[in-house]
């Protein structure tokens, strides 16, 4: 009689190669981990981003990036008619463009304004000049 293997045993092999492969495995994973580090550290050393590179360094997508350049609001070179080319720098400047200041920065700047003029003005609670009511005319 043969020495047959039961369905469990098999699968038990199996799942112990699987595991065997996985654990050589890890090291590739650490591979990949640090090649997309040095994938996204290329961009800080480039000065010009093709259109997909530049498509990943500013977050957007390839349709909007287009949009963009077709409206002529993102800064951009064409130096052969087709391809795009963008200067990172330039990028850069256009993304950190209509700065929106912190809670912080405006009560800052309001209460150096008041120090300049020597008046106390809260800036909550202040009297508003609409319109009045007619009931209170």
């Amino acid at each position: 009689m043969q020495n047959r293997t039961t369905f469990m045993e098999r699968i038990n092999e199996r799942v112990c190669a699987v595991e065997d492969i996985l654990k050589k495995m890890e090291p590739v994973e650490d591979l990949l981990e640090r090649l997309s580090v040095l994938e996204n550290n290329i961009y800080t050393t480039k000065k010009v981003l093709t259109f997909s590179e530049a498509c990943v360094y500013m977050g957007v997508s390839e349709s909007l990036l287009y949009k963009l350049t077709a409206a002529q609001e993102v800064p951009h070179y064409k130096p052969r008619g087709k391809m795009l080319y963008f200067n990172k720098e330039e990028l850069d400047q256009w993304l950190l463009q209509n700065n929106i200041p912190t809670i912080g920065a405006v009560t800052k700047v309001e209460t150096d304004e008041r120090e300049d003029k020597n008046e106390v003005k809260p800036y909550f609670g202040q009297k508003r000049y609409g319109r009045k009511n007619k009931g209170n005319a």
